[in-house]
C-alpha cells in the first residue's frame, strides 16, 4: 500500500487549517498568513520508499525534493498548463463525527428509555429522500452517557464521510444486552425493540428513503444485527454484521437480504466460526446475496478495517429495494476525472502522490499538483487528444468539484489543479486526494 509522508519544502508554518471534516482529528479554523513568513508554502505528500503496492509502472524513484516551490513574489513560474477551468461547483465536505444531535427516546410501547445520537445532513431538505443507517454498538459501549456508542465509528467519517454526510445515521445506546423481546417472541419489549421504534420515529420525523435503510453493528451489536435481520429483514435494504453471530439454524430467513459479514480470523472474544457458520447456513438455504470477508490476522476489532473499507460503503449505498434488486454497484473512488461521456479517465490507482503550494501574495491561492503514474499520464493524454474540446469533470469522493477543457498533452507526470482553491478551502480536497494514494 502506498504510504504518504508530508515533507515541508520551504518553511514549516504553525497555523490552523480550514478543517477537512472528513478527518475528524483536524480542527476547523481560519488559516492566516503568519507574520514574517515567506510568500509561498510548498507541501509534498510523498510515497514511502518501501511501499509495495504501487503499480509496476509507478514512477517510484523520484528524489525527495522532486517538487520544489516554483513561485516568486506571487508570480507562478510553472509552465502553462493545458487545462482551462470552465466551472467550479459548490461542494460540502462537512463530515464531523463530533457533531450529532443527542436526545433520549422514551418508548411508549414498552417503557424503555434509549439515549441516541443522530446525524443529519448539514444541507438537509425535506424535499429530498435520504438513506438511513441504524448503528448498533458493542458491549464495551454499554451505558447511558450517550457518547460511548460513538467510540468505534470514527473510520466511517474519516474514510467514508462523503457517504455518511448525505445520510441519516442513528446511533442508539443501551445499558443492557440488545434484546428484541422481553416476555414473549414478537413483543419488542427489549432495547433492540426500542431501537426499531426509534427508527420508526425518525422515519416519521425526517424525509427518509424507505428503500434504503441499512443496519450494521459490532460485537454485541453484530449479534443484534443478525437478530433484527432474522425477524424484521423486510425493513432493511442491506445488513452489515461485524464480529457477531446469529441463528445459523434459520439460514432461510436471510436469503433475500444483501449482507456483508466482516470478522477477524484471530478474534479471541467472538469466534470467527460464528460468522462462518452464518455464511454457510445462508448459502445452504440458497442465498446468493451474502458475502463473508475474513479479516486475516485481525482480532476483536473488525470494525476498524470494515468501516474504513471504501468498497463497503460504495456497495451499501447502492442497495435499493425498489430500484436495484440485483445489488449491482460501482466503486466510488476518492479521486477521478470523468470525460464528457461519463467515462472515468483516471482514478485512485493512477495517482502517485500529491503536493501543493500556497501563494500568499495572490490572496492565498493554492495550486495542487497530482503526480501520476506513467500509465495514468498516458491515459490522460489520450483522453485530452480525443476530447475535441469537450469538458472533463473532476470528482473528489462522491462530489463534483470542477470542470475543465484540455486538448494539449501534459509534458510531465502532473495533473495540476489551479485557479480553483484558496487557503480557506483547499485542505478538504488535498486530504481526500491523499487518501487515494494511501
Amino acid at each position: 500500500m502506498k504510504k504518504t509522508i508530508i515533507s515541508i519544502l520551504i518553511l514549516t508554518m504553525l497555523f490552523g487549517i480550514a478543517g477537512c471534516k472528513n478527518n475528524p482529528d483536524k480542527n476547523s479554523g481560519a488559516l492566516s498568513k503568519p507574520d514574517n513568513s515567506s510568500s509561498d508554502e510548498a507541501v509534498t505528500s510523498k510515497p514511502n520508499d518501501n511501499a509495495t503496492s504501487k503499480p509496476n509502472n509507478a514512477q517510484n524513484s523520484k528524489p525527495n525534493n522532486s517538487k520544489p516551490a516554483n513561485t516568486q513574489s506571487g508570480i507562478s513560474t510553472t509552465p502553462t498548463r493545458p487545462e482551462k477551468v470552465t466551472k467550479v461547483y459548490n461542494v460540502n465536505f462537512d463530515f464531523d463525527v463530533n457533531d450529532p444531535i443527542k436526545e433520549v427516546f422514551y418508548d411508549s410501547k414498552n417503557g424503555n428509555s434509549l439515549p441516541y445520537a443522530l446525524y443529519i445532513p448539514k444541507d438537509y431538505s425535506a424535499s429530498k429522500k435520504y438513506p438511513v443507517i441504524l448503528f448498533l454498538h458493542g458491549a464495551g459501549e454499554l451505558g447511558s452517557d450517550n457518547q460511548k456508542q460513538l467510540n468505534n465509528i470514527r473510520n466511517m467519517f474519516t474514510y467514508n464521510g462523503d457517504f455518511i454526510s448525505q445520510c441519516i445515521l442513528i446511533c442508539p445506546q443501551t445499558s443492557v444486552w440488545w434484546n428484541l423481546d422481553r416476555q414473549y417472541t414478537g413483543d419488542q419489549g427489549g432495547t433492540l425493540g426500542s431501537a426499531l421504534h426509534l427508527l420508526e420515529k425518525i422515519q416519521k420525523t425526517y424525509s427518509c428513503d424507505k428503500n434504503r435503510i441499512y443496519v450494521t453493528g459490532l460485537s454485541m451489536g453484530g449479534y443484534a444485527t443478525w437478530d433484527i435481520l432474522e425477524s424484521y429483514g423486510d425493513i432493511f435494504a442491506a445488513g452489515v454484521p461485524l464480529c457477531g453471530g446469529g441463528n445459523s439454524g434459520n439460514g432461510a430467513a436471510f436469503v433475500d437480504i444483501p449482507i456483508r459479514i466482516y470478522h477477524g480470523t484471530n478474534d479471541p472474544t467472538v469466534s470467527f466460526n460464528n460468522s462462518q457458520n452464518m455464511f454457510n447456513a445462508i448459502k445452504a438455504a440458497g442465498g446468493e446475496k451474502v458475502s463473508l470477508y475474513p479479516l486475516n490476522g485481525v482480532g476483536h476489532d473488525a470494525w476498524n478495517p470494515a468501516y474504513r473499507d471504501r468498497d463497503l460503503f460504495s456497495w451499501m449505498f447502492a442497495q435499493n429495494k425498489a430500484s436495484n434488486p440485483s445489488g449491482k454497484y460501482d466503486y466510488i473512488h476518492y479521486f477521478r476525472i470523468v470525460d464528457s461521456n461519463g467515462k472515468t479517465v483516471i482514478s485512485d490507482d493512477d495517482l502517485f502522490y500529491t503536493d501543493y503550494t500556497i501563494d500568499w501574495d495572490n490572496d492565498g491561492a493554492v495550486d495542487i499538483d497530482v503526480h501520476l503514474t506513467e500509465d495514468g499520464k498516458n491515459k490522460l493524454n489520450k483522453a485530452y487528444a480525443l476530447s475535441g474540446g469537450k469538458a472533463f469533470t473532476v470528482y473528489c469522493a462522491t462530489q463534483k468539484v470542477y470542470s475543465f477543457t484540455a486538448t494539449k498533452q501534459i509534458k510531465d507526470d502532473t495533473f495540476s489543479i489551479s485557479g480553483v482553491f484558496n487557503y480557506e478551502n483547499y485542505r478538504n480536497v488535498v486530504d481526500i486526494i491523499q487518501k487515494a494514494t494511501d
